[in-house]
């Protein structure tokens, strides 16, 4: 997810004092408003350069002149954000919030330092009172539902992900988790719109195409699936998982050659990925490569000897390869961890008579 930091407009810098030209004093003393005013304006500039250190000491001598300056008090709190001290810029958001209670932006950014800090609850009644504030400010309506999806709440998640492209329809990552939760609610179609819309606004945006993928492949379109699931791999072919999740489509599509290719690419990419080794004995089975598909059903049980599907699996291929006693015993394990169907096959095998 983003993190936008927002530093409030610096105010103009108000007037030099005037040069007294009696005899040859000078006064080059500023008040301590127009002190504070400089020093804030010099701090917002090193912090849009990143020298976050420079920064907070420019607005630590603003505050120290200025003690009520509520916008000191809510870059500096930016500031320590950056700096990964998010107590410290909770205190100061505290402190923006006491002098100006309808800054919005503070309290999205109190809230974004609480959930740094763990504490997604106070997190969310923040970025709930940012949009009471301000209900077009869409990262409050984002961060919310980002909040609410994590904690299974789907349709409240995509109600706050429709407010944020509501109030910005240019945030893709919106649109992006909108469809996430549009999808959790087995929504097919509509994810599939909003992921769409999210990688036309950003076209690069992969994960918005890999999730599309999973989707069109849930909503019984392979060819879609498929399609996409290519260009991701086009474009980023580091992957394991999405190469895993090609195989599968192309698994359900027939094509196990295919799908046995790209488990096999899985596998290069991640030797320990146990699912990939199960699933890559599934399509040699189909294959009728039986001794391939009990070496890589073992392979996918010694990584994970919990693995009820992998038992399965190399049952077949041990019954295939006249190995009855065997072919029992894994489905006789494959029903102890919980898949019943190795029981079924086991007993249509006469196992135990």
């Amino acid at each position: 997810m983003l993190k936008p930091i927002l530093l409030l407009a610096a105010g103009s810098l108000l007037p030099l004092a005037a040069t007294a030209q009696v005899d040859t004093v000078r006064a080059s003393t500023l008040p301590p408003a127009q002190q504070a005013e400089r020093l804030y304006n010099s701090g917002v500039a090193k912090f849009n350069q990143k020298s976050y250190r420079a920064a907070l000491q420019d607005f630590d001598r603003a505050l120290a002149a200025k003690p009520d300056f509520a916008k000191a008090y809510y870059n500096r709190a930016a500031v320590r954000y950056e700096l990964q001290e998010y107590q410290p810029a909770v205190q100061d958001y505290d402190a923006a919030l006491k002098l100006d209670p309808a800054s919005g932006t503070a309290y999205f950014g109190r809230g974004q330092a609480r959930e740094a800090l763990k504490q997604p609850a106070e997190a969310e009644q923040d970025y709930s009172k940012a949009v009471e504030t301000n209900p077009a400010y869409a990262p409050a309506w984002y961060y919310r539902g980002a909040l609410r999806f994590e904690k299974g709440e789907y349709k409240a998640a995509k109600a706050d992900f429709e407010q944020a492209t509501k109030a910005d329809p240019t945030y893709a990552y919106a649109w992006h988790d909108r469809a996430s939760a549009e999808r959790q609610l087995q929504e097919y179609p509509a994810a599939i719109q909003s992921y769409t819309r999210a990688l036309t606004l950003q076209p690069e945006l992969l994960p918005a195409l890999l999730n599309r993928a999973g989707t069109r492949r849930r909503a019984g379109d392979l060819k879609g699936a498929l399609q996409d699931y290519t260009q991701y791999l086009q474009k980023k072919q580091d992957n394991p998982i999405a190469y895993t999740n090609r195989g599968a489509a192309r698994y359900e599509a027939a094509d196990y050659k295919g799908a046995a290719e790209d488990f096999g690419r899985a596998i290069e990419l991640d030797g320990a990925y146990a699912f990939a080794w199960n699933n890559r004995a599934a399509a040699f089975l189909k294959l009728e490569d039986y001794k391939k598909a009990e070496a890589d059903a073992s392979k996918a049980i010694a990584l994970n000897p919990q693995y009820a599907e992998a038992y399965l699996n190399r049952g077949h291929a041990r019954e295939m390869l006249r190995n009855p006693d065997g072919a029992c015993q894994d489905w006789r394990k494959a029903a102890e961890l919980g898949l019943e169907i190795g029981t079924s096959y086991a007993a249509n095998s006469g196992c135990g008579e």
